[in-house]
Order: C-alpha cells, then sequence, then structure tokens
C-alpha cells in the first residue's frame, strides 16, 4: 500500500484537529494595538459555544473586560484576561492545547 492510501486509510484519526478558538485567541493576541479589530474577534470569539463551561468561550461581560482594558490602556490586564478565558476553555479538552499555549 502506498503512503497516500495509508494516510487516506486511517481517516480523520490521521488529521490534527484544529482549534479555531486558538487561532482567533491568536490574532487576538496580536492584534491589541487595533481595537477595532480586537473587537471584531472578540465578537467572532464569543459565538463560539462551549458546553463543558455553559456557554460562549468569551462571554459579553469578559469582552468588555478586555475592551475596557485597552481603551484605559492596560493592555497586561487585557492580555490576562483573554488568556484566562481561553485557559478556562482549554483546561478540560485532551483532544485540544496539546501543549500550545495563546501566546
Amino acid at each position: 500500500m502506498a503512503e497516500d492510501d495509508r494516510q487516506r486509510s486511517k481517516g480523520f484519526r490521521a488529521r490534527k484537529r484544529e482549534d479555531h478558538a486558538l487561532v482567533l485567541i491568536r490574532d487576538i493576541l496580536s492584534s491589541l494595538d487595533d481595537l477595532p479589530r480586537v473587537r471584531t474577534l472578540l465578537r467572532e470569539l464569543g459565538r463560539y459555544y462551549d458546553p463543558v463551561l455553559g456557554g460562549a468561550i468569551v462571554e459579553v461581560r469578559d469582552q468588555r473586560r478586555i475592551v475596557e482594558a485597552l481603551e484605559a490602556g492596560r493592555r497586561v490586564e487585557a492580555e490576562r484576561e483573554i488568556e484566562a478565558r481561553y485557559a478556562a476553555y482549554i483546561k478540560d479538552r485532551a483532544h485540544l492545547g496539546r501543549g500550545e499555549t495563546a501566546d
């Protein structure tokens, strides 16, 4: 059996699951100087429902805290809040975050 055929026969298990929340969080962290973009990305991330947490990965109140911190020039506080939300999301997911961090 050729290598390509072996990869196809493994199906879904052969592919690593992409964590779209991690991609968005990385985009947010790299865009902290662009408040309109951060707001857009936070809204998009807020659409991701997490059944374990019982709500959005980043709730509206969390989005507000992050934006308010950035507006007040408290970038480190905003980064901590973003990373805390991701940590809560990734905590009990063995299939996600294999050694990956938000930064």
